[in-house]
Parts: structure tokens; sequence; C-alpha cells
């Protein structure tokens, strides 16, 4: 279920404090940063960006969002194991749960074509920053893309190119196929300025 809370005293009147309470009411149901917290079945195995996908594709279909996300600014998510199965979107954005292993900026972002040779450069470049053995702990990743296009549209490319960093995953049968079930927090943010691709990871403690 979404829920939507707007703390106060509702106002009506039509005067200036009727006019602060509709912005209060705007101000809440602002997402131009939105946080969906996924809770799984233990021993679930999907990935983070897999879940993302459709959630969105559901707020766009109830209006909160055009084709593309241009609302959207910062899109955070999490996933953790829980009985009580279920999802939570609220808005606003996660800070990164710990200090970053790994921090990278790149000169461009995935075609639309979704070419293999960006895929190839991408995951070079990852290899080369990391140089260590993939992690096996559940990990964080936070993307800052300079772009207009859409955020979501994005995260799957992106996380492909990180089989250096995630390891392979064990079922995989294509060239780009990381373990990213290991991908418990995600956050990707639109930027306006600064470099085109930035990505940080680290382990969640």
């Amino acid at each position: 279920m979404f829920l939507i809370e707007v703390p106060g005293t509702p106002i009506g009147g039509e005067d200036a404090r009727e006019n602060a309470w509709v912005d209060r009411i705007v101000e809440e149901n602002d997402l131009s940063e939105v946080t969906l917290r996924f809770r799984l079945e233990t021993g679930r195995n999907v990935d983070l960006d897999n879940l993302v996908r459709p959630a969105m594709r559901a707020l766009s279909k109830l209006g909160y969002y055009r084709k593309g996300f241009p609302e959207l600014r910062s899109l955070s998510a999490t996933k953790e194991f829980d009985e009580s199965s279920g999802l939570t979107i609220e808005s606003g954005s996660l800070p990164s749960p710990s200090l970053s292993l790994l921090e990278i900026q790149y000169d461009s972002l995935p075609p639309s074509d979704k070419t293999q040779d960006w895929l190839a450069a991408w995951s070079n470049t990852v290899e080369c920053s990391w140089n260590r053995k993939p992690l096996i702990q559940p990990v964080w990743i936070a993307i800052t893309a300079r772009t207009s296009r859409s955020p979501v549209g994005l995260l799957k490319p992106i996380i492909d190119g990180l089989e250096p960093l995630l390891g392979r995953d064990p079922i995989g049968s294509s060239r780009f196929y990381p373990n990213d079930d290991l991908v418990h927090w995600l956050r990707i943010n639109r930027a306006d300025s600064g470099p085109i691709l930035q990505m940080a990871a680290g382990i969640i403690e």
C-alpha cells in the first residue's frame, strides 16, 4: 500500500494559511527524490535493479512520473529479507551506508542501443580501478549521471559491467553476467554538471 502522510493541522479557508497547507501537501508528495525499500522472503534470489524497474513503472502509471522520469532527481533502493514481504515507497534520498572502497569517474554513459563495446570498456575500467578479488559480502552502489535520460534505464547496463567488483554469477550464460544479487543498496542521482558518470561502491556493514 502506498501511504502519504502530511503532518500538521489541515487548513481550509481560502487564505494565506490555506496556501501554506497546499504547499505542505505538495512538499510531502514530492517524489523528485524517491526511496524504494523491498522486503523479500528469506533465500529469494532477485537483483535489486530488476525490482526497481517495475516499481517505477507502476509509479509512472499512477501519474507520478512522465515517460523517461524527467521529474526524478534521485532514486534509492534497498532490499532486505523479512517475513513481512512487501515494498515501502518514501520521498527522499538515502546517504551511503559506509565509506566507499571504490570510486570511478567515466566519460560516457551506456548508449541507448546497448552495444557490447561500451560494456567491455566500462568493465575494463572497473577492473583497472578495483584490481582486487571480487567482493563476497552485500554491497552498496551509488551512481551519479549527468544526463537527461531515464536514470532507471541506466541502471542495468552500468551494473552489468561490475563483474570485476561483484564476481561472476555462477549461473551466468553471457559475457557480462555479474553476481549483482550482492547489491542490497542502490542509488542513482541525476546531475546537471560534473563528470558524465561517477560510481562509488562499498560493503554494507
